[in-house]
């Protein structure tokens, strides 16, 4: 009976994985804001975005999201 041993993932793909997630919910957030059924139902799409960037933000991936501000 063998056990191999694999290293840990680096923390900078640990981070990558979760931004990827969460730009790639934020483009199928617009993209359902677009197809809106309603004015109500886009704004309210609108807001989650909002809350979305915000978290965004607040896990530290600003530099990601506006990279010419450097």
């Amino acid at each position: 009976m063998s056990t191999t041993d694999t290293a840990p993932p680096s923390i900078a793909s640990r981070m990558a994985e979760p931004l990827t997630r969460l730009l790639t919910l934020r483009r199928s957030l617009l993209a359902e804001q677009d197809a809106a059924p309603s004015p109500a139902v886009a704004r309210a799409l609108e807001m989650a975005d909002t809350y979305l960037f915000l978290a965004i933000s607040y896990l530290g991936y600003s530099d990601q999201l506006f990279p010419e501000e450097r």
